[in-house]
């Protein structure tokens, strides 16, 4: 037995006991090596969570062998869309008038009602219009007789051409002081001599016998650690894909994204992977160390194998649309590259064959 049968009988053994999320895990990885086979394809949509996974499942079930009446029917089932409820609007009650103490009942028209409401509210505005000017009126009446009975006799001419040669008469109530202007005869300034200058004197240097100080050598801070640059495909901004930078504190070592790049449906020539690489501090392959995948219903770790170039330590199919994938790897804080899957900028709700190429590396902020 191969290692796909293997973990194509787990999976299904764990599919039938109810633990789906094994089976998950189990069948990703079985469609991961053999990608042809139906049975993996079609008890991997049984187990997933999301509609859209299993009829990704489905579909490609259909890929391989269009007659398969069990695709078929899955993915018809799918697709069937059940009408919603119609939600008709009821029109709102109007309120009722109640009718007067005494009065016969009788219910008034609401545009009548309205009519009567804006009369009231015109006739209370002119009250308290009017209201507000009487008072107005009376305070200026009570200030021109409190300026006509009470303020003091205007000043004579005389003193008003001594003072004030304009015409312009002071207003009435005011009160304004008269002056008499009296010739006044004014020294002229006498030219005060400039203060000569006085040389200062010359201190006196006494010499102290003081030590001189010591030349004590400066030790340099120590150079911190330089990151490794990071190369981005300007690509994936259009395709939404983005990195969460690691929360590290200063000196703490973390694994950092120093490379992503991504391929067209031409440059990927069918595959349809996220491939990873994960180095040491000197760029070397760390065969072993775990990654995580995650998408929306699971997760899945997988460790990097020690496989010749030029294939990658990682390889992880994908199989859902962009913004479903993201990656990051084990073992301490990780830069995490998210908004991964298949597709284009322009086509971003097909499965268009493409692929992913991340490089992580051990390093220390």
């Amino acid at each position: 037995m191969t290692a796909f049968d293997l973990l194509l009988a787990q999976g299904i053994a764990a599919a039938k006991a109810g633990n789906k999320s094994a089976a998950r895990r189990l069948l990703s990885e079985a469609v991961r090596r053999n990608p042809d086979s139906e049975a993996a394809w079609i008890w991997l949509s049984a187990v997933l969570e999301t509609p859209q996974g299993r009829a990704l499942c489905l579909r490609r079930v259909l890929a391989l062998n269009p007659d398969n009446r069990a695709a078929q029917q899955g993915l018809a089932a799918l697709e069937k869309v059940e009408p919603g409820p119609v939600l008709v609007a009821q029109p709102l009650p109007r309120p009722a008038v109640q009718p007067a103490p005494g009065a016969p009942a009788r219910r008034l028209q609401p545009q009548r009602t309205l009519a009567l409401g804006g009369v009231v509210r015109q006739q209370r505005f002119w009250q308290i219009a009017v209201a507000c000017l009487a008072v107005v009126a009376l305070s200026l009446v009570t200030l021109l007789a409190y300026a006509t009975f009470n303020g003091s006799s205007p000043p004579e001419p005389e003193s008003l051409a001594a003072v004030i040669p304009s015409p312009t008469l002071a207003p009435r109530g005011t009160l304004r002081p008269t002056f008499t202007a009296t010739p006044t005869h004014t020294r002229p300034p006498t030219d005060t001599p400039s203060p000569t200058d006085t040389p200062s004197p010359t201190p006196t240097h006494t010499h102290t016998d003081t030590p001189s100080p010591t030349d004590t050598p400066t030790l340099a801070p120590a150079p911190r650690p330089t990151l490794p640059p990071r190369t981005w495909d300007p690509r994936l901004d259009s395709l939404g894909v983005r990195v969460e930078a690691a929360p590290v504190a200063p000196g703490q070592p973390y694994w950092r994204l120093v490379d992503a790049r991504w391929t067209d449906e031409r440059q990927s020539g069918g595959k349809h992977s996220i491939y990873v690489e994960v180095l040491d501090p000197h760029g070397n392959r760390i065969v072993g160390q775990p990654v995580t995948f995650e998408w929306a219903s699971d997760s899945l770790i997988l460790p990097v194998e020690d496989r010749p170039p030029p294939d990658w330590g990682v390889n992880f199919p994908m199989y859902n649309v962009l913004g479903s994938y993201a990656a990051s790897v084990c073992g301490a804080p990780s830069d995490r590259v998210v908004g991964m899957g298949l597709g284009t900028a322009e086509t971003p709700y097909f499965t268009v064959h493409t692929c992913f190429y991340l490089t992580f590396r051990r390093v220390e902020r």
